[in-house]
């Protein structure tokens, strides 16, 4: 039997003629790839409105794991800050919807992972912070670009990875893409960092 997992949606927060004149949700093609070719089921995730969000107890039962994707930057107020100028776009609904899961997914050991804004917004449900903004934020004179000018697919710097499950599975030292403006500030009590830039930057 393949394992189902689940992959969070994004959602277009304004309409877009191209797609069609809805707020149409939506998930990454590589990460329903990466999924099939694992030899899982890949499922979409739109975000739940609060007045729903038990529904999840449901979607957990039946579930081996969820990916939570990238998307807009994770709402300031859930880790107890204002917004400061440099601070992108936010989707507080999705915010909402998906720190319940996270919650619930770690409450009854369903396996998650996240990728860019995926791992910033599990961290900042699980109790730690992240950086609203590297560039004004970040006090480091080794700051790398994070937010490169390549495509998304071109690696741009390394990560250097100590002794953990993925060091096993991608050895000490990884070349990476780099696409966000934000990165996690303090983890929370329950995670451990395992992988850095050479800037620091987890």
């Amino acid at each position: 039997m393949s394992k189902l997992i689940g992959i969070t949606a994004d959602v277009f927060l304004e309409p877009a003629s191209a797609i069609n004149e809805s707020k149409a949700d939506f998930v990454p093609r590589p990460a329903v790839n990466a999924v099939l070719q694992a030899g899982g089921v890949p499922i979409s995730l739109p975000y739940y409105d609060a007045s729903s969000l038990d529904k999840q107890d449901d979607l957990l039962t039946v579930l081996d794991g969820i990916i939570f994707t990238g998307g807009p930057d994770v709402d300031p107020t859930f880790m107890g800050e204002e917004p400061i100028p440099e601070l992108g776009t936010t989707n507080r609904k999705r915010d909402v919807s998906e720190i319940s899961l996270i919650k619930k997914a770690v409450a009854k050991h369903v396996p998650i992972l996240g990728i860019c804004r995926g791992a910033q917004v599990i961290n900042v449900a699980l109790g730690g912070s992240v950086y609203q903004d590297l560039a004004t934020q970040y006090d480091e004179p080794t700051l790398l670009m994070h937010h490169q000018k390549a495509a998304g697919d071109i690696p741009v710097h390394h990560v250097q990875v100590t002794d953990s499950f993925l060091q096993k599975s991608v050895g000490d030292e990884v070349f990476v893409n780099s696409r966000h403006h934000q990165a996690i500030k303090e983890p929370a009590s329950s995670v451990r960092i395992v992988a850095t830039a050479p800037d620091g930057v987890t």
